[in-house]
């Protein structure tokens, strides 16, 4: 996709975002036919439509976590400046909330709490799914060198 194109598509992205909501699925069902229209028309043909839609949808979801939007930072400001630290510390300008299915904003977390403890419990869920991952293949790492010294400690672990 040509930067222009990009640019296009990321506009579009928020125009539907505006009117739909941070849904991400909800948004590439929405524009992909109208953004795509020979793309979608041959991944049909081929039976690639569900691997197509799977790209888009990642592709709104980076667009939606990645906007550099100053006129919101410039509202955050606003709300108190206790919290300026804590925000400068964050990987992201919006994070998902499961229980409204989209990508919020952190001065919208900010502004409201329950928002906000919905993204963390989020966050923190999928931090441990990682982690629990990451012993597994730990363990597989032992087992297939043969490790003896991290064996002991991958049993440990998984305990």
């Amino acid at each position: 996709m040509l930067d222009s194109q990009s640019a296009a598509f990321a506009e579009r992205v928020w125009d539907v975002a505006s009117q739909l909501g941070n849904n991400a699925p909800k948004i590439a069902d929405h524009i992909m036919e109208a953004a795509f229209p020979l793309t979608c028309s041959q991944a049909r043909a081929e039976g690639a439509m569900r691997m197509l839609r799977t790209g888009i949808i990642s592709e709104v979801k980076r667009i939606l976590r990645n906007r550099r939007d100053v006129e919101r930072q410039t509202d955050f400001a606003d709300r108190c400046d206790a919290f300026a630290p804590l925000v400068s510390d964050l990987r992201s300008k919006s994070y998902f909330v499961e229980s409204a299915e989209e990508y919020v904003a952190v001065p919208d977390l900010i502004a409201e709490p329950d928002l906000l403890d919905d993204a963390r419990r989020f966050m923190r869920r999928k931090g441990l799914e990682c982690l629990a991952e990451a012993n597994r293949l730990d363990a597989l790492y032992t087992a297939v060198t043969g490790n003896g010294a991290d064996a002991a400690l991958i049993g440990e672990v998984l305990a």
